[in-house]
């Protein structure tokens, strides 16, 4: 009997340790090791773990730096200096602008101003001598006439203010004295070009020749 339990006591061991042999093998075989063998594995994970992670934060801090290149190449933002500097000159521009616009008005308005005070004059004038009972009739027929022509310049002075708006010009005075005609226009007439053009049209309303007929620039 004891000799028969030592043989078991035996076999049972064989068989345990050819199991843990297996076990060992076979733990080994699918990666899984034991406390020393998987600490060490572990700490190879980790540290490749970390390899990674250092690889991708140089990788993302590299995208960052060569985004931040790219943006710093690109053209840089105004500073307040110039921004300021802009504006006063924006606002220069504006005020160039608005006196030009200011003083060619006072010219048109003086041109009116001054065409219709001698208008007014010369009316008066007319109007005395065909109220005055002592006139003789050669003076009243003189005045009637002077009187008719001054309508007809009205009248002409209205036609070329019209054609020459028509042209594109903003606006202008025309005013006939006699055999001339003063035209001021709202326009750069030192240009051939927009001076032949208002000089046509006073030609064609009056009659008179280049030389009775004088424009002005109130631009």
């Amino acid at each position: 009997m004891k000799y028969g339990k030592r043989q078991l006591i035996l076999a049972s061991l064989v068989l345990a340790l050819g199991a843990a042999v297996y076990l060992n093998w076979q733990f080994a075989g699918t990666g899984v090791a034991v406390d020393g063998e998987s600490s060490s594995e572990t700490s190879s994970a980790l540290g490749a773990a970390q390899l990674v992670n250092n690889n991708y934060v140089e990788t993302v801090s590299d995208g960052v730096e060569s985004a931040s290149g790219e943006v710093s190449g690109q053209e840089a933002e105004p500073t307040q200096g110039e921004v300021s500097e802009a504006a006063e000159k924006l606002s220069d521009a504006r005020m160039t602008r608005q006196t030009a616009r200011d003083e060619a008005a006072e010219k048109l308005s003086d041109a009116r101003m001054t065409r219709q005070t001698a208008r007014d004059e010369a009316v008066e004038l007319l109007e005395d001598i065909l109220n005055d009972a002592e006139s003789d009739s050669a003076v009243k027929e003189a005045a009637v006439s002077e009187a008719s022509a001054i309508a007809q310049n009205i009248l002409k002075e209205t036609n070329i203010e019209s054609l020459v708006a028509a042209k594109g010009f903003s606006e202008c005075v025309a005013y006939i004295n006699g055999d001339t005609c003063t035209i001021v226009v709202n326009g750069d007439m030192e240009d051939a070009q927009n001076a032949l053009i208002v000089r046509d049209i006073a030609a064609t309303e009056t009659g008179f020749s280049a030389d009775q007929i004088k424009i002005i620039s109130a631009a």
